[in-house]
């Protein structure tokens, strides 16, 4: 059996040996407590530290720098690197030597402070570029030998504030564009808000107070009540408004704005009331004229004489269909529209109508004529473009022109008559007066008669007015091809076919026309024969120039001014031996350009005859 150790007692008073026990004892216990407290702080401090929701690092204070010394889990993820690759490393090891250097910054800067400070670093991980903000605070026993460091991720939060930032900017933006201006009243605090465009809108100047009452008698007097009604059942019973009024500020100017009120609840509370105002004076100036065009549309289209006008689709598809002549083909608006040509008009019609429909989507007008039930019709089919180019209507116009084709027709067996009448004229008639000419000249021979002579001047006249009646039934409205014509050279050509005896061109004319040649020297000598036969032998005509046409003169006895109407009419003519039909064949030649013919008195008071609308060559 082992052997009892002796207990060895010190010697001294009983009671000073129990109260040195007790110490002991007491130290002892104080000891194990001690311990057992710091195992449990140890342990507090390694939960909390591994279970932090930011990331956490302990930096250990070296002579030459900083290492780290412990990372929890959070900073792993945070940081986006392994345990062993940040712990015994340095700043610049884990973060590399641009970003190493500003946390190694903030690191010195701490520890020569001596207390804590905030910092943010960008780190390029593989998902992208990231924002770290950090806090590193000393710890300190005697001389700061340790750093701990936390810090978080404000990457999503950064880029939130920046979408807002942008949103905001946008929305300044859109404002400025659109010219509509933003506010807010308040209704805990019964205060208003307005944005710049708000302002502006209503002319107030930024340092005005936001006044929603203020600027009510700034509207039009029938519109004040309708606004404060809205404004009021906003606050009171969360009744939203969307309302176009008119402004009347002190320039007198009354313009349209749109005012919108939107109420706004929190639990179920109204809270404040957001909204809107934009001017819409010139939009409403466009619908107003959109309008008016629409009515002046629909009265043209139902009042064409004769006609009507459709308004088709892409799929060839009537949309509107107006006019007086739909009645007169026993269809209403109501029949065409809806339907496409092939619902209503016979195949053939049909068909040639699709063709000229599908044309006009195409960008290509055209103008045709068609018959229906014994009428003939002139059609005209255009495309309509919007205001981006894009065609996707069209519109077919139609007229009853059956009287017209009728009348020409009538014309053209009228003109074949005449063309008969002329042949006669102009051959049966000169034969028999050139054969009685040829016997007068041999009579005058032989006898010496004023009887002859004056049967000799009858002949002659009776030449003339076959000629003229012949240029008359000839010439018509119309005229061949135009060329350049010098007038002061087509002029002196024509003075000298005219027997003008003793009478005098003077040509002040330098211009240079398009025109028919022949046509146009016909003008020529007929106005000078006409100046010639009524203003005497000695008569002076000249020729000059008007700002779009020309003139010729004579200083002879002119003509009254309550004849001037009837010069051109077939027949006049204030001489015994005139046709009366010279100044006729120039009216008729003038219109056949398109030319306006018209009589007014000379400087030498005689005749002048203006012709103008002629286009220069």
């Amino acid at each position: 059996m082992p052997t009892a150790r002796p207990i060895t007692y010190k010697k001294g008073k009983g009671t000073d040996q129990y109260e040195l026990l007790a110490n002991r004892i007491g130290n002892a216990v104080s000891q194990y407590r001690s311990e057992t407290r710091l195992r449990e702080t140890r342990e507090e401090y390694a939960t909390v530290f591994e279970s932090a929701l930011v990331g956490l690092l302990l930096v250990d204070v070296e002579r030459d720098g900083f290492r780290y010394q412990r990372c929890n889990p959070r900073a792993l993820e945070l940081i986006g690197q392994d345990r062993t690759d940040i712990v015994g490393n340095t700043p610049c090891e884990v973060f590399g030597p641009e970003d190493g250097r500003k946390i190694r910054g903030a690191y010195r800067a701490c520890v020569e402070r001596g207390e804590s400070l905030e910092y943010t670093v960008d780190l390029e991980l593989p998902a992208g570029q990231v924002a770290r903000p950090g806090k590193v605070a000393p710890v300190v026993l005697g001389e700061t030998e340790q750093l701990v460091v936390s810090f978080y991720d404000i990457t999503e939060k950064r880029w939130q504030k920046e979408q807002l930032e942008r949103q905001n900017d946008l929305f300044r933006k859109a404002q400025e564009i659109a010219d509509i201006g933003a506010w807010e009243y308040d209704i805990s605090e019964d205060r208003t808000t307005w944005t710049d465009q708000v302002y502006e809108i209503y002319n107030r100047s930024p340092e005005a107070p936001a006044d929603t009452e203020a600027v009510v008698d700034l509207y039009h007097p029938d519109d004040r009540e309708t606004l404060r009604e809205a404004c009021t059942d906003a606050v009171e019973t969360g009744e939203s408004y969307d309302l176009e009024l008119r402004l009347q500020p002190a320039d007198g100017e009354t313009r349209w704005v749109s005012v919108h009120g939107q109420p706004q609840t929190e639990d179920g509370e109204l809270v404040r009331v957001r909204g809107t105002i934009q001017d819409v004076t010139e939009s409403k100036r466009r619908i107003e004229e959109i309008l008016e065009l629409s009515r002046q549309y629909r009265t043209l289209s139902e009042n064409i004489p004769n006609g009507a006008v459709f308004l088709f689709d892409d799929n060839l598809r009537y949309v509107r269909a107006r006019g007086t002549e739909l009645d007169a083909v026993g269809l209403s608006p109501d029949e065409v529209e809806g339907t496409t040509p092939h619902d209503i008009f016979p195949a053939a019609l049909a068909e040639e109508l699709a063709h000229y429909f599908t044309e006009a989507l195409n960008g290509r007008s055209h103008t045709f004529t068609q018959t229906l039930g014994g009428r003939t019709y002139r059609n005209r089919t255009v495309p309509v473009e919007t205001g981006d180019g894009a065609i996707t209507h069209g519109i077919a116009l139609t007229q009853n022109v059956t009287e017209q084709v009728e009348r020409r027709q009538e014309l053209e067996t009228q003109n074949e008559r005449l063309e008969e009448f002329t042949s006669v004229v102009t051959h049966d008639l000169r034969n028999p007066l050139q054969a009685a000419t040829g016997r007068l000249e041999l009579a005058q021979a032989e006898y010496d008669s004023t009887h002859l002579s004056a049967a000799a001047d009858a002949l002659d006249r009776s030449q003339a007015l076959i000629d003229d009646l012949s240029t008359l039934a000839q010439c018509g409205d119309t005229v061949g091809s135009t060329e350049p014509l010098s007038v002061p050279a087509q002029a002196e050509e024509c003075w000298q076919i005219v027997p003008s005896d003793d009478a005098t061109l003077a040509v002040e004319s330098d211009r240079t026309i398009r025109a028919d040649r022949s046509r146009f020297r016909q003008v020529l000598e007929n106005l000078f024969a006409n100046a010639v036969e009524h203003g005497g032998t000695e008569v002076t005509v000249s020729v000059g120039d008007l700002p779009d046409g020309f003139y010729v003169a004579d200083d002879g006895v002119g003509i009254p001014e309550d004849e001037r109407e009837d010069v051109f009419e077939a027949g006049y003519s204030t001489t015994t031996d005139g046709t009366g039909l010279g100044l006729r064949i120039v009216k008729r030649i003038a219109d056949g350009h398109g030319w306006e013919v018209t009589v007014t008195d000379s400087e030498g008071g005689g005749t002048r005859v203006e012709i103008t609308g002629v286009d220069a060559a």
